[in-house]
């Protein structure tokens, strides 16, 4: 038999622990003001402890509040994603997933054919945005993500390593000497329109080069950036194998390139526990379409 408080108590607690504040707790769990601090006068009872105090107009946790707050709103988001995900093997849902623009324009469009093809009963919702959208609050099943894969608190795997390259247009270099990275400064750049956690802003924050501080910038989707820097544009950031024609045909050169330590690459992203069915099959899909592929 489990020995803890009424978990009535303890679902109070984590919500004014998130709120900092009785009422907007109360508001969520549709109780009244009241109901609340009777909760957790109730929790500091049973503890025989100070779980929360007073500042201001709100409510702060103590130190061991806070202890017993950050672990029930881990344990609340599992029992979240337990109801989500069962509720969601029975009803029709599409599969929720969210991308960087350039990964499903240059991969996942050409292969995502195939997948209809073997799996037509699954429903799909492509979100293309480089925001780092909260798959819990947002309600996706998956993410596929550039980066270095560190994501806490959920299921990360390597998907593909990406090798990156700098290229620009040969017209650009005519009169420019181009030795290291600082040196983008002298051009004009091309990038996504959505930069903020895109491929392009990472390399950037890796060799310690200010973006805002330079104007020369064209922003694109990141279907077009391709032909923009081919047609003179401006520099820019893409997957190696999406240029190595381009680059041996003398209609791009190569800059720079990111390789060995520098190393990073496209995961998948997804809450851990239980895996819904429809997230399965993409997963088998994406995992076998990639077994010979690299970025």
């Amino acid at each position: 038999m489990r020995n803890f408080p009424s978990l009535s108590s303890l679902r109070a607690f984590e919500a004014v622990v998130r709120h900092h504040n009785l009422s907007h707790a109360a508001k969520e769990l549709n109780v009244t003001h009241a109901a609340v601090a009777q909760q957790i006068k109730r929790l500091e009872e049973w503890f025989g402890i100070t779980l929360t105090q007073r500042e201001g107009r709100g409510v702060v946790p103590t130190e061991s509040g806070f202890r017993l707050g950050a672990e029930l709103g881990k344990s609340f988001d599992i029992i979240d994603d337990a109801v989500k995900d069962l509720k969601d093997s029975t009803t029709d849902r599409p599969l929720r997933i969210t991308m960087t623009p350039t990964f499903v324009n240059f991969w996942l469009m050409p292969r995502l054919g195939d997948f209809r093809k073997q799996h037509p009963d699954v429903e799909i919702l492509l979100n293309a945005n480089s925001d780092v959208v909260d798959l819990r609050r947002d309600d996706y099943d998956l993410a596929i993500r550039y980066g270095a894969g560190n994501w806490p608190g959920f299921s990360v795997e390597q998907l593909m390593p990406s090798y990156t390259s700098i290229v620009v247009s040969p017209e650009l270099l005519k009169d420019i000497r181009i030795k290291e990275p600082k040196d983008l400064m002298k051009l004009p750049w091309v990038c996504d329109i959505d930069h903020r956690h895109s491929e392009w802003q990472l390399w950037l924050q890796h060799h310690k080069i200010d973006f805002h501080a330079h104007h020369a910038k064209i922003h694109l989707s990141g279907y077009l950036t391709k032909d923009a820097i081919r047609d003179g544009q401006g520099v820019g950031v893409l997957p190696s194998n999406w240029v190595q024609e381009d680059i041996k045909t003398g209609q791009l050169v190569e800059l720079f390139s990111l390789t060995g330590e520098e190393l990073t690459g496209y995961h998948l992203v997804y809450k851990q526990g239980i895996i819904p069915v429809h997230l399965k099959k993409f997963l088998t899909w994406i995992r076998n379409q990639n077994k010979d592929n690299v970025m």
